[in-house]
């Protein structure tokens, strides 16, 4: 965010509730709300927030809970804890540890999730770890995938990338093991565990254990794992 002229801070403690607008950096140590339209280069969150708008910062940090109400904004994003968004986010590079549930569309180059993540929209970064679980309803794409399924049911709609890897890693807590679902999975690179889906593409193509897949669709390598049912093999 580039700005002209010098900013005040906006620092809250315990409760309270103040108007949007640009800052140079906001502080919430307990419970506190921001207007609409908010503008800052740094925003850190101690406890729970609230923006009821749109909201645009450089960095962000929580550590708690937080709500943007509208759409979000964020050259870098670190959360441990709850972000909930109505809208969509736009990101740099977002680091979770915990939980993620966002209204819109994902956007973002570097994405690193430890927990869950839900987008209603699509999702589309260059790079997209996941460790737990994920539940996109529209397209994710991204150039590297790398999804470790450690507990609940996981549904992507349709999945494209270069390299696409897909494992079940338990954990510790004893949680009903990892699954994904997906209607399409296409990408140069493929390797799947323990998933569900209608159609694999690909130029190379490995299905792990634990999958059940209608009919894969590869153009230079294809291999199955013996624990595995796959319908249908063509090679294009």
């Amino acid at each position: 965010m580039e700005t002209t002229k010098k900013l005040s801070h906006l620092k809250m403690y315990g409760a309270g509730h103040a108007a949007g607008g640009s800052y140079q950096n906001v502080s919430i140590k307990g419970e506190g709300t921001v207007g609409e339209g908010l503008r800052s280069e740094r925003c850190r969150i101690f406890g729970t927030g609230r923006f009821l708008g749109d909201a645009e910062t450089n960095r962000l940090k929580i550590f708690g809970e937080h709500e943007v109400e509208g759409d979000l904004s964020a050259r870098s994003a670190n959360v441990i804890g709850t972000l909930k968004i109505g809208g969509s986010m736009r990101f740099t590079r977002m680091r979770l540890k915990g939980l993620a549930d966002i209204s819109g569309s994902a956007a973002g180059e570097q994405c690193h999730i430890k927990g869950s993540l839900t987008v209603s929209g699509d999702c589309e970064t260059e790079q997209l770890h996941v460790t737990g679980c994920i539940n996109v309803a529209g397209l994710l794409n991204a150039g590297d995938v790398n999804i470790h399924l450690r507990y609940d049911q996981s549904k992507v709609k349709e999945i494209g990338g270069t390299s696409i890897t897909v494992r079940r890693k338990p954990g510790l807590l004893k949680r009903k093991a990892g699954m994904l679902s997906a209607e399409l999975i296409e990408g140069d690179t493929v390797y799947l565990e323990y998933t569900k889906a209608d159609i694999v593409r690909g130029k190379h193509v490995e299905i792990g254990p634990g999958c059940k897949i209608g009919k894969i669709e590869y153009r230079t390598s294809c291999k199955t794992h013996e624990k595995s049912t796959v319908q249908e093999h063509i090679q294009i």
